[in-house]
């Protein structure tokens, strides 16, 4: 409850969860796990009532800062592919178009939106959907600033 009344334990899996968002709805949680591989992140979503926990990206990577899009069935998240280890990871924003199918949520179509070689994360929508706002430091001194951009979801 909003007065801190009722509190009640959402997920009980072996690893970390954390970072969670509730839906606009009210009825789901986005989050970050690394139930997969430890300090490996993956993004997963649960009902607010513990039911139905699903995962919805499945990399060797650290996918995280997930946020729902307010009125469209995406979300989006910071990521960046681990798999090399002689590569340095660089973090991109990762959008996901979702599907529901009744009282679950199943991973959809994924679309990189950045690739810049500097790092891009903590996205969230704007009310209305209609942009994007997200830190990098892309800019010329190199430091992290807001950067902001319409945004046109995929087809």
């Amino acid at each position: 409850n909003a007065d801190g009344s009722d509190v009640r334990q959402v997920t009980d899996a072996p690893g970390y969860d954390g970072g969670p968002f509730i839906s606009p709805n009210g009825r789901w949680i986005v989050f970050r796990s690394d139930r997969k591989q430890p300090e490996f992140l993956q993004i997963r979503v649960v009902g607010v009532d513990g039911q139905n926990d699903t995962a919805l990206t499945d990399n060797v990577g650290v996918n995280w800062a997930p946020y729902w899009h307010p009125t469209k069935p995406y979300i989006i998240w910071t990521g960046a592919d681990h798999s090399n280890p002689n590569v340095r990871p660089n973090y991109d924003l990762w959008l996901m178009r979702f599907e529901r199918a009744g009282d679950t949520i199943a991973p959809g179509p994924i679309t990189r939106l950045t690739d810049h070689a500097t790092a891009d994360v903590l996205p969230v929508f704007s009310p209305d959907g209609e942009s994007l706002l997200w830190t990098s430091n892309r800019g010329s001194d190199g430091t992290s600033q807001l950067w902001h951009a319409k945004l046109k979801l995929p087809e």
